[in-house]
């Protein structure tokens, strides 16, 4: 095995990473895939951001274990089975830019809708967040239509995380129980994924040596968004969680949009992602300042 310079650079987007990966229970693969798979190539990428979490994800859902939603948890591995299998069958007949574009806009939407209710309309517009609605009919057909059809999504592409995660969010209200059964999910989901890639011949010495070198970078950002997680409350829990929505959305889209110039799509995806997560932090800043005048 050769060190490569490279695989510090992988590394260090392993930080950021799985900063949200230890905060959200998701994210650190679609996070870092546009720099792993650019550097390491597709063929040593995919491989490296499905082994490089699975000692995190099963840390975690060992250690959170009491704090699983069994319940959900089963809903949504019966829910997806089904479709991992169709999705493997459509593998061949569909084709992955367009899943990708269509799946990346849908998930912008429900994003878009989410930050106006948690972000813009509370933080902004000065109005009350919203009160629990009624599960009604409808709000379930949505709910259990985007656990099927990510199920299939990720059973043909490995895309389906996003839409699964919209599930969850509508099933899990606690952030931790999100957490750690979108956690449990993955660890059936990864090792699944793992065994199949080790089947096709793609664990090779140079993702061996990539790994040696993320592992360190990726503890540390874990275990870091841990900590992070016990400093937030719900609000501004969902808030993370839509704006990282809302970034791997406009990612999976831009990415396969034809037309558009790989060198500007960098600067598409960053810059209003950065200008939405600076705009959150001001106002929030204003909106304690502004509690701490009434008081």
């Amino acid at each position: 095995m050769v060190f490569e310079f490279g695989f510090l650079l992988v590394g260090l987007m392993q930080i950021f990473a799985f900063f949200v990966q230890g905060t959200t229970g998701f994210g650190a693969t679609v996070i870092s895939a546009p720099v792993t798979n650019g550097i390491l190539g597709i063929p040593v990428g995919v491989p490296y951001g499905t082994i490089i979490c699975i000692p995190f994800l099963y840390y975690l859902a060992i250690k959170g274990r009491k704090d699983i939603s069994w319940k959900d948890l089963a809903s949504i591995v019966i829910g997806c089975a089904p479709g991992l299998v169709i999705g493997q069958k459509l593998f061949y007949k569909l084709s992955p830019q367009t899943a990708k574009i269509s799946i990346g806009s849908m998930i912008i939407l429900i994003a878009v809708m989410n930050i106006y209710k948690y972000i813009i309309k509370p933080l902004m517009l000065n109005g009350a967040e919203e009160a629990p609605v009624e599960d009604t009919l409808g709000r379930k057909i949505f709910r259990y239509s985007c656990l099927i059809l990510g199920g299939i999504v990720h059973g043909a592409f490995n895309i389906g995380g996003p839409l699964i995660t919209v599930y969850t969010l509508e099933a899990v209200k606690d952030k931790k129980k999100f957490r750690n059964t979108m956690t449990s999910l993955w660890c059936i989901l990864n090792v699944w994924n793992a065994f199949n890639q080790y089947r096709n011949g793609l664990f090779v010495p140079r993702l061996g040596m990539s790994l040696l070198v993320g592992m360190p970078f990726a503890t540390a950002g874990f275990f870091l968004g841990m900590r992070f997680l016990e400093k937030i409350n719900k609000a501004q829990f969902l808030r993370i969680v839509y704006l990282i929505l809302f970034f791997i959305g406009v990612n999976m889209t831009v990415r396969n949009v034809p037309g558009i110039p790989k060198n500007f799509q960098g600067a598409i995806i960053v810059i209003p992602v950065i200008l939405v997560a600076a705009l959150l932090t001001i106002l929030e800043k204003r909106t304690r300042a502004a509690k701490l005048v009434k008081n």
